[in-house]
Parts: C-alpha cells; sequence; structure tokens
C-alpha cells in the first residue's frame, strides 16, 4: 500500500514536508504513528500529541488508512 504523506509545522524539522510511504498491508493511524516514531524516534513527543487527516477529514487512532491516501500530521501550533 503506498500513501502520501504531508508534515506540517514543527514536524518538518523531523520528515520532509511530502514523502511517499509504502506498507504492507493496511495500517490504522495508531500503527502509522508508531511507525513514524521509529523511523525518528526524536519526534516521538510531538507525534504522540498531533492530530491525522486522511483525505482532509480528521481521522481517530482507530482509523484505516487507504491505498493511495493523503495523510496529514498535524502537531499542535500556535501565532499570532
Amino acid at each position: 500500500m503506498k500513501i502520501q504523506l504531508l508534515s506540517f509545522a514543527a514536524l518538518k524539522d523531523f520528515f520532509p514536508s511530502r514523502q511517499e510511504l509504502t506498507f504492507d498491508g493496511t495500517k490504522s493511524v495508531s500503527e502509522l504513528k508508531s511507525f513514524l516514531i521509529d523511523l525518528n524516534p526524536e519526534a516521538k513527543n510531538l507525534i504522540k500529541i498531533s492530530r491525522i487527516s486522511i483525505n482532509q477529514i480528521i481521522a481517530k487512532d482507530s482509523d484505516s488508512i487507504t491505498e493511495g491516501a493523503i495523510v496529514a500530521i498535524l502537531p499542535p501550533s500556535s501565532g499570532g
């Protein structure tokens, strides 16, 4: 399965802003978060508090990610 992963804000310090990921089988949002933590353990705290959207819809940790999805990882941010 292939997906497009979009990283925003502070997560761009740890991952490219856009990348293609390939997995065997279906992944849940929580499995994706674990996978990303394994890729870059320094991003763990930020990943844990980030929200995930699948095809522009905010997802729950139990939601499945489907083939070809555009997945965005959205850390909390502030600004003025």
